[in-house]
């Protein structure tokens, strides 16, 4: 029977087998083997689009232990690793990377870890996505593959932990969102503020209105950086600098293009730190908001810097200010610290990764009452992820926050971009009255790759 390579396309590589054998083929294997569908919202490429699985079915009868795979093995995975491994309830059985020193020594760290072979290095995660022995995903890649990664593995049936920022367009935002819900899956962003206790605390102090009536928010993030090599150089041995492109446009290699700084501040893989560290205060933002579609603001205007040289091409300042549909003010601007600023009738918040402070002080002290509103409770991001799955529940960073945190991103770089004063109607989910900010919430994807 043709394996998932031969009904989506060969991509000329074959991921390393000698670890450990594959899982024999299953019913869900054999239904991604006998053909792929596509539908609106779910990502197509070259090998076609993944599979249904049975909406929000646990793949196993008892989830003792959630089996995890990673896509991606580089240092922002190692990370999420560490933590995943000092929790006793899952397991890591896969891990894929184009790089392949990378994946071994991600399995072999594992392996050591378990005391065994227990986890199977890949150089294509689309063909780890047919172990059927797999009940979720971690997606830690550079930025451009977390929309693509995360709706062919949704579609395969498993639960996807996606690292922020979440896509490189607002159109890709949606089209994840869409395969989430349709394919019943528990979606976990990668803003692990929201498993913070102090800054839970800060967003139920604005909920609960102990700030008076919100006037406005002030949020404020990190920047990218210039720079970048642009010669043209060899990609090094053991790594598969094609598939790590993907949907990307083709580019000639150069020594900082597959970096974390590349990944990071190239366009044509990232939005920079507008978006991949502006994540956090903006979710938290978006958290004392109350969590809606409301949270984006109507009305966004700004300005900003572009490196003038080098690879790095996102902006590496910003000043961007507008309204909420309510009248609330909005600003965001970088470079900066990590702060979300709530400024009320009669006090402010002023909340970050690194503490909680109120004016006046004695507010934070504040205790919330048995009728007021209290939000999620998740000590632990990845243990709140692992018990979502188990539970068929909501995660504390579903995929409907993470679409609006990173829109309020996306909207951003298109008002400084275009200079143009961008109007959003939160109902629609659009753009208004400007075709040329318009164009900008959506963008192309390598041939034969689209959504």
């Amino acid at each position: 029977m043709a394996g998932l390579r031969e009904v989506i396309g060969d991509h000329r590589r074959v991921p390393d087998r000698e670890r450990a054998p594959s899982p024999s083929p299953g019913p869900r294997r054999a239904f991604l083997r006998a053909g792929l569908g596509t539908a609106a919202g779910v990502l197509a490429g070259p090998w076609g689009a993944a599979v249904v699985a049975a909406p929000g079915a646990p793949r196993r009868a008892a989830l003792e232990r959630v089996t995890l795979g990673f896509i991606a093995c580089g240092g922002r995975a190692g990370s999420l690793l560490g933590g995943f491994l000092g929790l006793g309830d899952c397991q890591v059985v896969a891990a894929c990377d184009p790089f392949r020193d990378r994946r071994e020594a991600f399995a072999a760290r594992v392996n050591a870890h378990d005391g065994g072979t227990v986890c199977t290095p890949f150089q294509d995660f689309r063909e780890m996505l047919e172990r059927e022995d797999i009940d979720a995903v971690v997606i830690a890649t550079p930025d451009h593959w977390h929309v693509p990664a995360a709706i062919l593995a949704a579609t395969a049936g498993k639960d996807v932990y996606v690292e922020k920022p979440l896509g490189l367009s607002i159109e890709q935002d949606h089209a994840v969102r869409a395969a989430v819900r349709r394919h019943g899956r528990v979606f976990q962003y990668g803003t692990q503020q929201r498993s913070m206790g102090h800054l839970r605390h800060a967003c139920e102090l604005v909920r609960n209105g102990r700030i008076g009536r919100l006037r406005h928010i002030e949020v404020v993030s990190p920047a990218s950086s210039a720079g970048g090599s642009t010669e043209a150089i060899p990609a090094p041995e053991g790594f598969d600098y094609d598939l790590w492109l993907g949907p990307a446009p083709e580019a000639p290699y150069t020594r900082d293009r597959c970096t974390a700084s590349g990944a990071y501040f190239i366009r044509d893989y990232a939005l920079g730190f507008i978006a991949g560290w502006g994540a956090h205060p903006l979710d938290i933002a978006v958290w004392g908001l109350g969590d809606t579609a409301h949270a984006v603001p109507v009305e966004l205007r700004g300005t900003g810097d572009f490196p003038s040289r080098g690879l790095y091409d996102t902006a590496t300042r910003w000043d961007v200010s507008g309204r909420f549909a309510d009248g609330v003010g909005f600003r965001f601007r970088g470079p900066g610290g990590d702060l979300t600023v709530f400024s009320g009738e009669s006090g402010t918040v002023f909340a970050s990764r690194g503490g909680l402070r109120t004016e006046p002080s004695h507010l934070k002290d504040s205790v919330i009452g048995a009728d007021e509103v209290h939000l999620h409770r998740s000590p632990n991001h990845g243990q709140d992820f692992l018990d979502a799955i188990r539970l068929r529940r909501r995660s504390v960073s579903p995929v409907e926050v993470a679409v609006w945190s990173d829109t309020i991103s996306h909207l951003g770089d298109i008002a400084i971009r275009t200079g143009h004063t961008v109007r959003w109607d939160p109902e629609r989910e659009c753009i208004l009255d400007s075709p040329t900010a318009a164009r900008l919430a959506t963008r192309a994807m390598r041939s034969p790759w689209h959504l």
